[in-house]
């Protein structure tokens, strides 16, 4: 090969690899602000109805997302939605943090629509959370079908557990967890689809979820310390 094909394949390599290889938007790290231990037995929750339309509740910290509360327009009096509508490269994560409330064990769920992304159609959970770039995470994909849990260990996401399930995109949905000590559950639509054992996180906050492109409506965020 003469040199000048030799620098020619060079470039188109080094193009290729340039324009496959994304890089991660800058985030807000926080770690969830003060730690406020939620009471046993209590039921905390967020359905979006007091919070003005266009903004971000003031009780949610925003780590990445174009994340506001919009009105649906399905119904007579229709209700309020927490929405993710930025899209975002692969190895983004958009995600929000509830502000102060620490849980050790605790149960947790939303409701969640996916709406849109052509790389990813997720809504997700998280708790034990220590800051924004260490947490587990429990996340359903309509793309892919499946519902998986990760740990989240200084951003770098490691699966650990995950089940094949039915996710319909442009339908509600409930993702629940849970964890009891080392144990840890996920529920689909009220059906128990993941069962595992994790010692990485024993107590932390909580937040919502999503993956690079996905557009996902969430309502009615419960949490619970037991």
């Amino acid at each position: 090969m003469r040199i000048k094909e030799i620098q020619l394949a060079t470039i188109l390599v080094l193009g290729v690899s340039w324009h496959g290889c994304q890089k991660a938007t800058p985030t807000n790290f926080t770690t969830g602000g003060d730690e406020i231990p939620a009471v046993t037995g209590q039921v905390y929750q967020w359905n979006f109805e007091g919070a003005v339309v266009g903004s971000l509740p003031d009780d949610f910290i925003n780590v990445l997302g174009q994340w506001k509360v919009n009105a649906e327009a399905t119904a007579p009096s229709p209700p309020n939605v927490l929405r993710q509508s930025g899209h975002y490269n692969s190895p983004d994560f958009p995600r929000v943090v509830v502000k102060n409330l620490t849980f050790t064990d605790l149960t947790m769920s939303v409701r969640c629509r996916p709406e849109s992304g052509s790389t990813d159609q997720a809504c997700g959970l998280m708790f034990r959370l220590k800051d924004s770039n260490n947490y587990f995470i429990t996340r359903a994909n309509a793309l892919e079908g499946n519902v998986r849990i990760y740990r989240v260990v200084n951003g770098d996401r490691q699966e650990f557990a995950s089940a094949n399930a039915q996710v319909t995109s442009g339908q509600w949905h409930t993702l629940e967890a849970a964890a009891r000590g080392t144990s840890l559950t996920v529920k689909w639509d009220g059906v128990q689809v993941i069962s595992a054992a994790d010692a990485t996180f024993s107590k932390g906050k909580i937040g919502l979820w999503t993956k690079s492109d996905s557009v996902t409506a969430f309502d009615d965020l419960e949490a619970s310390a037991q």
